[in-house]
């Protein structure tokens, strides 16, 4: 039962063919078991759920990574890209991106810090040294201190940022708890980070569409089949898959 359902997921319908119509999409590299690159390819929970959706409307998808998730940003708002595959509803995006009513998942954010740190309470940001990927956004009111810390620094890849943690390099990451925990143990840096108690910010991943995208009219569609799939667990049921895979990638 288990092999039939994997082939169902990896596999595209033969009633998906080369007459579909082509649009690309991009995400965040760095979020797994969302979306994460392998092989030259976004992949993840939400690149699937995108295939699949607008499969059922007539669209394959090319999936492309432009290095990190904030080139993949500026992309979709230069009309390179038609759609984000998932990303935080912000101020700053709702400028350029509609968002569907329906969030993917729900997503606790969270401190990651090293176990050097202890848990050094209370936080502040004005008195530590945060480390972030390039286009991460965690809520309006935290990305309005760090647009004015000069402690934040910033890299492209969560490899990077784990290991300055691990090194005592910096002081605090925030990060998706799902997302750091299958990081930390894929690099092998459980016994040195870990995440402190307590919510930094509970967000959500919506699907984004940039304004003007041939996708525009279909999002309301497209919000509703993602509430069908969100009510029915099919997102819950296929997350241990996804979790599987980025652990089992080279």
């Amino acid at each position: 039962m288990l092999l039939i359902f994997l082939t169902l997921l990896l596999t595209t319908s033969s009633a998906v063919s080369a007459e579909l119509s082509a649009i690309t999409a991009c995400g965040h590299p760095e979020i797994p078991p969302l979306s994460w690159e392998q092989d030259n390819e976004l992949t993840g929970i939400a690149p699937h759920l995108m295939r699949k959706l607008l499969a059922e409307q007539g669209y394959t998808i090319n999936m492309q990574v432009f290095g990190n998730w904030e080139r993949c940003q500026l992309a979709a708002r230069r009309g390179k890209v038609d759609l984000l595959v998932s990303a935080y509803k912000t101020h700053d995006r709702e400028q350029h991106f509609l968002f569907s009513d329906t969030p993917m998942v729900a997503d606790p954010v969270v401190l990651f810090t090293h176990f050097g740190n202890g848990g050094r309470s209370p936080w502040t940001l004005t008195s530590n040294t945060v480390g972030l990927l390039f286009g991460d956004s965690f809520g309006d009111e935290f990305d309005r201190q760090a647009g004015h810390h000069p402690n934040v620094e910033r890299v492209s890849t969560g490899r990077q940022n784990f290991h300055k943690l691990a090194l005592g390099r910096i002081d605090y990451m925030p990060i998706g708890l799902a997302t750091g925990r299958l990081q930390a143990q894929k690099l092998a840096l459980t016994d040195r980070v870990h995440p402190l108690p307590g919510l930094l910010a509970l967000e959500r991943y919506h699907i984004a569409i940039p304004k003007g995208s041939v996708l525009e009219p279909l999002l309301p569609l497209l919000s509703a089949r993602l509430n069908a799939l969100v009510e029915d667990h099919y997102i819950e049921r296929i997350t241990p898959f996804f979790e599987q895979k980025y652990l089992d990638a080279p």
